[in-house]
């Protein structure tokens, strides 16, 4: 069943697909799109929701680079009920550190930086995963929130009002 978005319209989300084995390892594919091990992710949006998250916690934004642009329906989100996370990492990390940022003229804005930080999330995590090549992205992620040396506790959450 499909949910009300909280978007005015529909609207598109994009991804490089420089990250492709980024998000394969994440939703337990290989390279071609088969089915390789038990995925941590079951879409391409959850993977990006994650990436976004972890994008943020580690305060990497990144922009397009020169690859071909894939593209995921806001509508995708707001079914598996992810919606709202594009709205958080737009509002607190993004660049307009106010309400202002929710207005629906304003709904381009946020998605670019939910963007940019799902692309610098998924920059980090290909790394990390390039780091330990025999042991899973689960093992990875579990590494992450659990490594004192990744912690982000100094992060500054703006102030909104």
């Amino acid at each position: 069943m499909r949910k009300q978005s909280l978007f005015s319209k529909e609207r598109l989300v994009y991804w490089s697909d420089e990250f492709t084995d980024a998000v394969n390892l994440l939703t337990g594919k290989d390279a071609q799109g088969n089915a390789t091990h038990p995925p941590l992710c079951s879409l391409n949006a959850d993977a990006i929701a994650l990436a976004a998250a972890i994008g943020m916690r580690h305060k990497r934004k990144r922009e397009f680079g020169n690859g071909v642009r894939k593209e995921i329906s806001t509508a995708t989100f707001a079914t598996r009920g992810l919606e709202p996370y594009i709205f958080l990492v737009g509002l607190l990390g993004g660049s307009m550190t106010n309400v202002e940022i929710l207005r629906p003229d304003n709904e381009e804005l946020l998605i670019k930086e939910f963007e940019q930080y799902a692309a610098g999330g998924l920059e980090f995590l290909r790394a990390e995963f390039a780091q330990a090549p025999t042991k899973g992205a689960d093992w990875v992620l579990e590494k992450l929130f659990t490594d004192p040396s990744k912690d982000a506790r100094n992060q500054v959450i703006p102030d909104l009002i």
